[in-house]
């Protein structure tokens, strides 16, 4: 019978197989451990608790361990049935002697799970490689560190972990709205850089303070040309924004959009009006678009919510624009 789970257990992992992983590494019996971990019964259970046991070890007991494993995959009657399982094995055991082969194929597993998945929950696979590339120097693309994160956002404990490793890119690749301002940002300068991050703090209702420290970031851009960058940014997002990493800085360009200190326009009583409007209505993007039409001076922004009001079919969102009319 399992016994309790450890703190840094994760939640799919075995607790009698991290106790053998545990007690091989302790014991030195490195044979055995090289066994369990390429042809492992029921399946690759390695989490974050089986890894840190395993890491744990000294540098020589697992570098004599990184050797028995790929000898392992030399000796056809001795290989494991999925070669994958070597590569996770080395990713979980040679932090601080990586060889660049091993980096190059630990990156083309990371592309490839970019590729098929959003986000990964019930598997520290992504985190295991991840974490041994970043170990040994190597940076992670944009698609990769936008798994992570996504993973992270969905649960993952492992991938939280890292985030504080993954600064870059300011916004996850992927949408048409956010790729265009990672294009940008370059030419633009620090100050937008700066901005991304207190796009994305946006709170679910605007305030006075948030506009105070956007207009601060952005001191000495001039009003009007913030409104001309920020508008086809905005513009691009109702078309759908899906990345839930990603999607508060949606918000956040709404609430920019309507700060007293940008210039009201037309086009942004229209983009502000299309986020609503737009199919598929994404709640945080909807009632963003509301709120930020509400708040905008004059009655441009009064006058597109009520024919949103005529309008919109969703029944959620219909419901916040008449909160929003409400007196």
């Amino acid at each position: 019978m399992s016994g309790p789970r450890i703190p840094d257990c994760s939640p799919w992992e075995d607790q009698g197989r991290i106790d053998r992983i545990t007690r091989l590494a302790a014991d030195g019996d490195l044979t055995e451990l090289a066994e369990a971990l390429l042809h492992p019964t029921g399946g690759w259970d390695e989490g974050h608790a089986a890894v840190s046991r395993l890491r744990a070890m000294p540098r020589e007991r697992r570098m004599a361990l990184v050797a028995l494993l790929i000898e392992h995959c030399k000796a056809p009657h001795r290989a494991p049935d999925k070669p994958e399982r070597v590569w996770l094995a080395l990713a979980a055991v040679s932090r601080g002697f990586a060889e660049d082969s091993w980096c190059e194929q630990w990156n083309r597993m990371l592309e490839h799970w970019a590729k098929r998945f959003s986000w990964t929950q019930i598997s520290d696979d992504v985190p295991t490689v991840a974490e041994a590339l970043l170990d040994a120097g190597r940076p992670l693309s944009g698609e990769v560190v936008g798994l992570l994160r996504r993973s992270a956002y969905m649960g993952l404990e492992w991938a939280g972990l890292l985030l504080d490793r993954l600064p870059e890119p300011p916004l996850n690749p992927g949408e048409l709205w956010s790729d265009r301002i990672l294009a940008e940002l370059p030419e633009l300068g620090d100050p937008w850089r700066q901005l991304i991050p207190h796009l994305r703090a946006a709170k679910p209702a605007p305030s006075a303070r948030w506009d105070r420290a956007a207009a601060a970031i952005l001191d000495g851009v001039d009003a009007e040309t913030v409104r001309r960058t920020a508008t086809p940014w905005l513009a691009l997002a109702t078309h759908g924004p899906q990345d839930p990493w990603n999607v508060t800085a949606v918000r956040g360009l709404a609430w920019l959009l309507s700060s007293p200190f940008v210039p009201a326009h037309p086009e942004t009583v229209r983009t502000l009006g299309a986020l609503v409007e737009r199919p598929p209505v994404k709640t945080v993007v909807a009632g963003a678009g509301i709120r930020a039409l509400a708040r905008l001076d004059g009655d441009a922004g009064l006058y597109e919510l009520l024919r949103l009001a005529e309008c919109v079919g969703h029944t959620v969102t219909r419901k916040q624009i008449h909160r929003a009319l409400a007196p």
